[in-house]
């Protein structure tokens, strides 16, 4: 009894699936429920194809080159003043000061003149003594050759006779007396030292009262009709200036100068090339003239800045550096809307622009936004403010 009743004490098998149905029908509806109240999501519209770029057309313009150098003005002529003769300073030139100014041929020293005096009238006595021997020797031989004659002597007198030997002496005599005479004027010139050109006095080592002994300098002075400008130059300067194959004789190249202020602007002139490079720093050196200095109130040691102008190019384009490709190639857009790489001819190049005489044109619609692999043929499209017109540069 007690086992029959424990079976009817268990649900039925419908009973327990029921609930599990009615839980799976309410998630259908649910479901269902949610699906109809979804909306759908928006279509995007397909992103055009091809890279977007920015382009510009560039004019051609004319470009000079200019280098920039720096030097300190120097004289072109500066030499030590040195005396020929010895002898006490008689007088000194008012302009014979460190900083005076004296024209060529003007007396800056004078050595007292008297012992020099007394030699040109010892030499011009000499002279004298000399020239009556050399009278009374040709005397002699002239009376010994008349007397051949009026003694019906024939032949010709021997040299002995004629008193040739001695007439001979007379004359080296004389010449000799008129050297030294030269030689007691010259000496007496020099006593006063002159200027050899115009110019100005840097130093003086000379005073009034003092002796000075033979070629023992007086001073140091300098031209000042022209002064000289070292210019150093990199190998790429000569390149761009040209200046190993011109000829700076007869075509010297202008150099405009400012002083160190940048306010003063003087014309010069590259006459030369040095020779040799520097030992230390392997520049070259071009030496620029400036005529009349002083007149420009420069003084030697002014440092000066120095524009130098070269080669001029006609009708280049200025291409920004940003723009260039390797190896000399820039990236135009076609008109059908691909990428293309010209080769151009660059003729200069700065750390701002690449000036090109070859190899585009005025239309070509040179492409400046960056591309990291350019391809020949490369799908492109333009900006949308670059779509009816392309900017003109620069």
């Amino acid at each position: 009894m007690e086992k029959i009743n424990s079976q009817y004490n268990k649900p039925s098998l419908l009973k327990r699936i029921i609930p599990v149905i009615m839980v799976i029908a309410v998630v259908v509806v649910l479901l269902m429920f949610m699906k109809g109240m979804k909306q759908e999501a928006a279509k995007v519209p397909e992103e055009p194809k091809g890279f977007l770029v920015e382009t510009s057309q560039v004019k051609v313009t004319d470009l000079t080159l200019e280098i920039s150098s720096q030097g300190t003005l120097q004289a072109k002529r500066q030499i030590t003043l040195t005396n020929e003769v010895s002898g006490k300073v008689l007088s000194l030139s008012p302009t014979f000061v460190v900083g005076g100014r004296f024209q060529v041929g003007d007396v800056l020293v004078t050595i007292d003149p008297a012992d020099y005096q007394v030699a040109v009238a010892r030499a011009e006595a000499n002279l004298a003594s000399a020239q009556a021997q050399l009278n009374l020797e040709q005397a002699k031989s002239d009376q010994a050759k008349k007397d051949w004659q009026s003694f019906g002597k024939k032949g010709q007198p021997s040299d002995l006779l004629l008193n040739i030997p001695q007439l001979e002496g007379a004359r080296a005599s004389v010449n000799a007396a008129k050297a030294d005479l030269m030689k007691a004027r010259r000496d007496l010139q020099k006593t006063e030292i002159k200027a050899p050109f115009n110019g100005t006095v840097i130093s003086k080592s000379a005073d009034l009262g003092q002796f000075i002994g033979m070629s023992g300098g007086v001073g140091m002075i300098a031209g000042t009709d022209v002064a000289e400008v070292r210019l150093p130059l990199t190998n790429q300067d000569l390149e761009k200036l040209n200046l190993l194959e011109r000829d700076l004789d007869h075509k010297p190249l202008q150099v405009q100068f400012s002083d160190d202020n940048g306010q003063k602007i003087i014309d010069g002139l590259i006459r030369r090339m040095e020779s040799t490079k520097d030992s230390k720093t392997l520049l070259n050196y071009a030496v620029a003239e400036i005529i009349q200095p002083f007149e420009h109130d420069l003084l030697f040691n002014t440092f000066l800045q120095a524009n130098i102008t070269g080669t001029t190019f006609n009708d280049v384009f200025a291409i920004p550096t940003a723009w260039m490709l390797p190896d000399n190639q820039l990236a135009v857009y076609q008109q059908d809307g691909t990428l293309t790489i010209k080769t151009v001819d660059v003729v200069h190049k700065t750390n701002d622009y690449f000036y090109v005489n070859a190899g585009i044109s005025d239309q070509d619609a040179i492409i400046k936004t960056p591309i990291q692999a350019p391809v020949e043929g490369m799908l492109l499209r333009l900006a949308e403010n670059r779509q009816k017109t392309n900017e003109v540069y620069p």
